[in-house]
């Protein structure tokens, strides 16, 4: 690609939409040219803080010549056909998490990028916090020896009002609750660190709100490695915590709070080195309260990575294939839950 700054759309202006212009704005090679929402009031409030067109329709949005990327932040649920309509119209994806609700409407999105030769990235911010990619080191490097356990626990908050009136907690645009909006997050880093996940076995639960689907879910999984691992992920912890990854081998052990290392335990560690990686960055502020609350610095440094990747073909470090397999895990859970039964991986669920 030529060195003019990629033109982006951001279709939906919500919260996240919001977060993702933040984002593009701090990108060099990066230019918001077109927000597009169906709610023109939203569309042309973003509009006007970024300086960008705005439009209602998606399909017109991402057909228009002024635009290279398309940015995903819609309800989860309406992800696949805006996304194949950008591929259609050769335009390279950005889709917020989950990549869609369904495997076979997140299969949908990744055909279509590869028909199209468009490049597919989904967003998965914890990813790009330096605490993250330091333990993704030491576990390829075999510094934890024999994994053993690996958890991770998302205890947040969200209020009834999060989901009064809203897509939120709905199977037909949430594609589920705590688990599939929030914990995703956490699960995402769990498979990537701890390896792929064989089997589940589940149960799902709804505490604390009126909604359609769950507030609380437990898991124990079982990994390709040996390793055991479980998750627990709830909307329904009052105040709400940070969540937390933890990898357990018989040669160490390493805890991380949303990106953030904050336990580093390893045989060979070097006397400093816990220290260091205790002080490699600052906790950034924390989803565990608010929906807003994250801030928008890992978005951008995913957002850096992926413009990187348009202009000289490194591989992306959040593929669609990669995306996929959060939710392949989220959803052989809610089957467990209903079946009361373990559930085996690879899964392909009916949609």
């Amino acid at each position: 690609m030529n060195d003019e700054a990629l033109k982006f759309a951001i279709v939906g202006a919500g919260n996240i939409g919001g977060v993702t212009a933040q984002a593009v704005a701090a990108v060099p090679q990066a230019r918001l040219t077109v927000i597009c929402d169906r709610s023109e009031t939203a569309a042309r409030r973003l509009a006007e803080t970024t300086g960008a067109a705005w439009e209602t329709d998606p399909e017109r949005a991402v057909q228009r010549g002024d635009v290279d990327v398309v940015c995903v932040c819609t309800p989860s649920g309406l992800h696949a056909e805006i996304a194949v309509a950008a591929a259609e119209a050769g335009k390279h994806l950005w889709v917020e998490k989950p990549l869609d609700i369904s495997l076979p409407r997140i299969d949908r999105i990744i055909r279509a990028a590869e028909e199209h030769g468009i490049r597919l990235t989904c967003v998965f911010p914890y990813r790009f916090m330096l605490g993250s990619q330091k333990a993704a080191e030491a576990v390829q490097q075999g510094r934890l020896g024999r994994l053993v356990t690996a958890e991770a626990v998302v205890h947040w908050y969200r209020p009834q009002s999060y989901y009064d009136g809203s897509w939120h907690g709905t199977w037909k645009l949430d594609g589920g609750g705590a688990l599939m909006n929030q914990a995703i997050h956490s699960i995402d880093l769990l498979q990537w660190l701890a390896g792929p996940v064989t089997t589940v076995f589940a149960r799902t639960t709804t505490r604390a709100h009126q909604m359609e689907t769950e507030d609380t879910a437990a898991a124990v999984l079982t990994f390709e490695n040996g390793a055991l691992g479980s998750i627990q992920g709830s909307t329904a912890c009052f105040p709400g915590e940070k969540a937390r990854v933890s990898l357990h081998g018989d040669q160490g052990t390493i805890g991380i709070e949303e990106g953030r290392i904050v336990s580093w335990k390893l045989s060979d560690a070097r006397p400093e080195e816990e220290a260091e990686m205790l002080r490699l960055e600052q906790a950034q502020a924390s989803g565990s309260q608010s929906a807003t609350g994250l801030g928008y610095e890992m978005h951008r440094r995913q957002l850096a990575q992926f413009v990187e990747a348009l202009r000289s073909d490194i591989v992306l470090a959040v593929s669609g294939a990669e995306a996929r397999k959060s939710v392949e895990i989220i959803r052989a859970i809610y089957h467990s839950s209903r079946r009361g039964l373990p559930v085996n991986l690879p899964y392909q669920d009916q949609g």
